[in-house]
């Protein structure tokens, strides 16, 4: 019998971990899910989720959508998505975006290589409203040395160390009390911090958190968030957090990480050598 995950397999070739997708997808409670059936058979389906800003109505959002090959281009797409716009406006959607829902996402946007995905989008009436990057680092040949940068902090008074488990929830409400306290990166630095060892790094002063940077709390084999505090980003902390977490993933087996959703490109290529290797769409559509 086809199964979502066989289709996300067969469908979704960009993807090294498609297999894995739905069950990443189904870990953020509320998550709204559809399939098209051809007979017996599993011929699509649709996933989605709401967000709900501090300000401004709820938005919807559309976080998985695949068709099985052999219902392509009998309207399957479609209906699945029409299906969903209806259930994100039962609950009270103002809007629905093409977009991914942190913390729990598979991608920002859409893929502008999954080009019957860009065509459904615009045919079905989504404004293409800005774009997003992942960069991808080639963990093989990446500097990813930190002794001599570990001693320069040292002697400006900071420490970067893997934190314990049991700091974990200090972690995260430092989080949430600082500047980072309005977006998902708390609630990704728990998944993060959760795993044994923590997927996590810290910077210190004094006993002090002024920096954090986590892997594998989105999907396995991507880095991120990271962030320092802004009175202390003189020293390169940021470069030296994402060096350890880029070894942690080397030791792990990897041999490419990606950044996901990346603000300062040139922050990540000067820095280990990432290149751009995927561009997203973001979409949206008024309901």
């Amino acid at each position: 019998m086809v199964s979502i995950q066989h289709i996300c397999e067969a469908e979704l070739d960009l993807e090294p971990d498609a297999g894995d997708l739905p069950g990443i997808l189904r870990q953020p409670q509320g998550r709204l899910g559809l399939v098209a059936e051809n007979g017996s058979e599993i011929a699509g389906a649709c996933l989605g989720s709401m967000s709900r800003p501090a300000a401004g109505r709820p938005a919807g959002h559309v976080d998985l959508l695949v068709v099985d090959r052999a219902a392509a281009g009998a309207g399957t797409g479609r209906r699945l998505l029409t299906s969903m716009e209806n259930l994100l406006r039962g609950q009270g959607a103002a809007a629905v975006l093409l977009r991914g829902n942190p913390p729990g996402y598979a991608w920002p946007g859409v893929d502008v290589r999954y080009t019957a995905m860009t065509c459904l989008a615009a045919s079905a009436g989504y404004e293409r409203y800005g774009d997003a990057v992942d960069m991808a680092v080639d963990l093989q040949t990446a500097d990813l040395g930190t002794g001599a940068a570990e001693e320069r902090l040292a002697a400006a008074g900071l420490t970067v160390r893997r934190p314990a488990a049991a700091e974990a929830a200090p972690i995260t409400d430092w989080l949430a009390a600082g500047p980072w306290g309005g977006s998902a990166w708390p609630q990704e630095a728990a998944v993060a911090l959760a795993r044994r060892p923590p997927g996590c790094h810290v910077a210190c002063r004094d006993s002090r958190y002024v920096g954090f940077a986590c892997h594998g709390s989105i999907r396995r084999g991507w880095f991120g968030p990271m962030g320092t505090l802004e009175s202390e980003r003189q020293h390169g902390i940021g470069a030296l957090l994402l060096r350890r977490c880029l070894a942690d993933m080397r030791a792990d087996g990897l041999q490419t990480a990606r950044i996901g959703w990346v603000g300062p490109v040139r922050f990540y290529a000067r820095t280990v050598g990432a290149r751009i290797e995927r561009v997203y769409w973001l979409y949206r559509k008024a309901l």
